[in-house]
């Protein structure tokens, strides 16, 4: 419709030339009032400069004022610190070595002083023979002298040290040492240790405001004290600029950026007795704050000024404009197809126009009638989409195709369009604002009658002046007709194709379906996909049926048998026929567990098609011979892969019927070797003969047992078998549950009796992840706490990063429920999965254990410590335990204690052990009296042999 109004227009209005680019009345009243207003504001904004000026020069010496007087209270602090450690000097107990004596004394100084951490005397080579940090007779590891300690004995006099890591505390501290002079000699080094707090606390104590930046530097130019972050900054260099300005001049000021990316004006001044410096920085928001407000304020003024005398002049040119502006309404009205009436005027060559507009008004409306009747009859409408108002302009048509009104594009969603519908042409039209370029949509409409019915739209940009797109508009057309004959047709083109591909009879995907599919998977297998297996099955004593009763009663067996293959697999699995009796299985994308899957599904086969068939009053009994083959190992084409199963087939048949067989004779070894662990594992939850082996857990703070790790084993007939050959074979065969339900009852029952013992520990299950995914898996472990009377805290389960990264959402509300009840939460295996930090911080865990694999390469492979370390710090800023698993060596241990893991086990410490064995242990180890810390008794009693 918009197209026939502007052929409309075209028609009536005679073609103009391009207007003279002329200025209004109201521009010129404007450029006069600014020309009144202009010497105000330029000497308004001087006076501002000038004053923030002078403000600023007197904020600069204020602020190095500041900075000089934190020198001298940092000097203080220092010197102070100095004067106590020559008091201790001169201590009595140093000349008759009652280093015991001192080490109280020295205590006593710390302690009333307040002025530094720790006391620590060393002799000539650096060695400590005492700090205060630790209890005195406690051995001090062996360190080189450090640099202060050879001035001191070099100069005799005392000397300030730099910030460094303190040997003993493990973090950055300074010390003020000074020479212990026996005998006309400098014997010993005596230092006080000062922490970055003493001079965080002295910054913080001026009062400064919070957005301000105040640092401590020492004579290198190394942060001692910071009053932002300074954990995170202490010990590293300033940056550059404010190193060189420091070192050129006493005091003095400079733009600069901080360590954290903060823009400053900084103050700095530096002490002429122990070198050391204070700097303040300053944000240069807060300095450009005040210029900002004055602005602002003179801003207002202007703009309330300007506002004024805009009102003036719009009232003065308002007068004059009026014959012109009369006729904007009727314009306006005929540019959007519409008419409005036309007001009288005083100028005749504005009555000339007003006439002029009418008549293409006139014109327009008769044109839009014929444009709207070739609209209904095509099903055919308009709209216009003005993007600045939201308003949506449709011509009746469109109404009519709709059925109703049509609200503005939000109000749609989920009325007139469907959701889908709705973001369909949402993601169009942004796209078209966009890059401008138009759209072409197919989509669905709920039809005012209650009715949905299909559409076609167009749509494109309408640009303004500059280029910008300012509305959409276009064309839609009702489609149903064609889509349901669409939908008829491609309906009929299916039924065909699966006609084609399917067997008339069972339903079941034919030959040609068959052969089609397994090429895919083959095609697959070879590009390194996954590979899978095909049960070739032939029916025994089928021929006999058909010829006792018929091939009516032979069509129902086949359907019948039909009905069992498909219950027997899954749904990815495909179960077709191949002609007559004989029916192919095939089970794609299989990887480890191919020969036993192949198994399974095949006795399953056997046990469901030997059971009676009933057909009316009649019963029949048939069973299968099946033969496996698996791809891409036994073929490379399907006509070789279905052969090939096709021989073991027969080698089904000479075994006696009603069985399978594998291809080659290495392959039923291991079908029959995975058979007899399922059935010793069935044999052992009826009859007994599962196990739980304990493996100790260490506390690392304290060297102390804390704990055991459950481990189930499977003992038949002497031989002991480990959970990796049959937890994948219970898996399978639908065990788990029964297996992880023994295991947490055993658990519990094992708990009870070593509490009667006078044992108590925290025993941690490992769970599978086919059991953890379990819908009643929560439910069922409350159910065997609550009926073993076991503390709740003392159970632990153990999950894999891969059966919670599997459904994260999924995970976090079975690991809530199992949290409710008190249990704790172990994520085993910690850094061989695929977990992310967003992921792993919303699990509800109490303990990360780093696995095993890095913890026994520590020693020899500087990947497997970066490693190890990442997880214990990411664990602690968690705030989750960290446990350590795989120990073999002290060299391991004291790695993991160093960095904060806080919890190990391993055969370092002892193998898993039986339950009698396991107390027998715990009573041998700590049973005995000893006087032996933690730490030293971990070492003698798990030094290797």
């Amino acid at each position: 419709m918009n197209s026939s109004y502007k052929a409309a227009l075209t028609s009536i209005l005679p073609r103009s030339t391009s207007p003279v680019s002329q200025w209004p009345v109201r521009t010129f009243l404007m450029w006069l009032v600014l020309a009144c207003l202009m010497p105000g504001i330029l000497g308004a904004s001087g006076l501002f400069i000038y004053q923030y000026q002078l403000a600023r020069t007197q904020q600069e010496k204020d602020t190095v004022r500041t900075a000089r007087a934190l020198v001298q209270a940092v000097d203080n602090h220092l010197l102070r610190a100095r004067a106590v450690v020559q008091v201790l000097s001169v201590s009595d107990a140093l000349v008759t070595r009652d280093f015991a004596r001192f080490h109280q004394q020295a205590r006593q100084a710390v302690s009333l002083s307040g002025l530094g951490t720790n006391i620590v005397l060393r002799n000539e080579g650096g060695q400590q023979l005492l700090n205060t940090a630790v209890e005195y007779g406690t051995p001090l590891h062996a360190q080189p002298a450090p640099q202060q300690v050879k001035e001191v004995f070099a100069t005799g006099e005392s000397v300030i040290s730099p910030v460094f890591i303190g040997p003993v505390l493990k973090r950055p501290v300074m010390s003020v040492d000074v020479p212990v002079i026996i005998g006309g000699k400098v014997a010993y080094d005596l230092g006080v240790g000062i922490l970055p707090a003493h001079f965080n606390s002295l910054l913080k104590e001026q009062g400064l405001p919070s957005g301000w930046i105040a640092a401590v530097f020492d004579k290198t130019g190394t942060i001692a004290g910071r009053t932002h972050s300074p954990d995170q900054f202490i010990g590293r260099k300033a940056n550059t600029p404010l190193l060189q300005s420091m070192a050129k001049s006493r005091e003095g000021s400079l733009e600069t950026t901080t360590l954290d990316g903060l823009e400053v004006l900084s103050f700095y001044s530096r002490s002429p007795v122990t070198n050391w410096r204070v700097a303040i920085g300053i944000p240069r928001q807060a300095v450009q704050g005040t210029l900002l407000h004055t602005l602002s304020l003179l801003a207002l003024g202007v703009a309330t000024l300007f506002g004024i005398s805009l009102v003036l002049a719009r009232f003065m040119s308002q007068r004059i404009a009026h014959s012109v502006s009369a006729l904007t309404a009727p314009a306006v009205a005929l540019g959007n197809g519409g008419s409005a009436p036309i007001p009288k005027v005083h100028i005749k060559e504005a009555a000339k126009v007003a006439f002029a507009i009418g008549r293409a008004a006139k014109l327009l409306q008769e044109r839009a009638l014929e444009l709207a009747e070739a609209h209904r009859l095509a099903k055919f409408g308009t709209w216009y989409w003005d993007l600045t108002t939201g308003a949506v302009r449709t011509s009746d048509s469109l109404r009519e195709i709709y059925g109703r009104e049509i609200p503005s594009f939000s109000d749609m969603r989920g009325t007139i369009l469907p959701v889908e519908s709705w973001e369909q042409i949402d993601a169009a039209t942004q796209r078209t604002i966009r890059t401008g370029k138009g759209y072409d949509l197919e989509f669905q409409v709920n039809h005012g009658r209650g009715h949905t019915i299909w559409v076609h739209a167009r749509g494109e940009a309408v640009r303004n002046e500059k280029g910008e797109v300012i509305a959409l508009r276009g064309m839609t057309q009702d489609i149903t007709e064609r889509k349901h004959a669409e939908m008829q047709l491609r309906a009929s083109e299916e039924k065909l194709r699966n006609a084609a591909l399917h067997d008339p009879l069972t339903g079941l995907p034919n030959r040609a379906l068959i052969m089609d599919y397994c090429e895919r998977l083959l095609a697959a297998a070879q590009r390194g996909h996954a590979g899978g297996a095909l049960l070739f099955i032939d029916l025994d004593r089928f021929k006999p049926i058909n010829d006792l009763y018929g091939h009516e009663t032979g069509d129902r067996v086949l359907q019948e048998v039909g009905r069992r293959l498909l219950a027997c697999t899954r749904q990815e699995d495909l179960v077709g026929r191949l002609g007559g009796d004989e029916f192919v299985i095939v089970l794609p994308h299989m990887s480890g567990g191919v020969y036993h899957r192949a198994a399974v599904v095949a006795r399953h086969v056997v046990a469901s098609i030997s059971e009676p068939i009933h057909i009316n009053a009649l019963e029949v009994s048939v069973s299968p011979s099946i033969g496996i083959s698996y791809f891409p190992e036994h073929a490379a084409n399907v006509s070789t892969l279905i052969h090939t199963a096709d021989l073991a087939m027969y080698q089904a048949k000479q075994s006696g019927r009603a069985s399978y067989q594998f291809y080659t004779p290495e392959l039923d070894r291991r079908a029959e070797e995975a058979l007899s662990v399922e059935t010793r594992l069935r044999n052992a939850l009826k009859h007994g003969g599962l196990t739980l082996y304990y493996q100790p857990v260490i506390d690392l703070k304290n060297g102390k047992l804390i704990g055991a790790e459950a481990l189930l084993c499977l003992t038949d007939d002497g031989e002991v078998i480990g959970p990796d050959r049959f937890i994948p074979i219970a898996e399978s065969a639908g065990l788990i549950g029964q297996l992880g339900e023994w295991v947490a009852v055993e658990a519990c029952r094992q708990h009870a009796a070593w509490l009667r013992q006078g044992l108590r520990i925290v025993i941690a299950i490992n769970v599978s992840p086919l059991q953890f995914r379990q819908r009643t898996f929560a439910e069922t472990l409350g159910s065997i706490i609550t009926e073993s009377g076991m503390d709740p805290t003392c159970l632990e389960i153990e999950v894999t990063e891969s059966a919670v990264m599997e459904n994260i959402d999924e995970a976090v509300e079975i690991l809530n429920r199992i949290k409710s009840l008190g249990v704790r939460v172990a994520l085993d295996d910690f850094g061989t999965g695929y977990s992310s930090l967003s992921s792993l911080t919303s699990l509800p865990l109490d303990k990360l254990k780093v696995d095993q694999s890095f913890v026994r390469r520590i020693e020899r492979d500087q990947a497997s410590r970066t490693v190890t370390e990442a997880i214990i710090g990411l664990g602690r800023s968690l705030r989750l335990s960290v446990h350590g698993e795989g120990i073999e060596s002290e060299d391991a241990m004291l790695f993991l204690e160093a960095h904060g893991c806080n919890q190990a086990q391993g055969y370092w410490f002892s193998r898993p052990l039986p339950p009698a064995e396991f107390v027998h242990w715990h009573h041998h180890q700590w049973g005995r009296d000893t006087n032996m810390d933690g730490w030293e008794r971990v070492r003698q009693i798990w030094a290797p042999k």
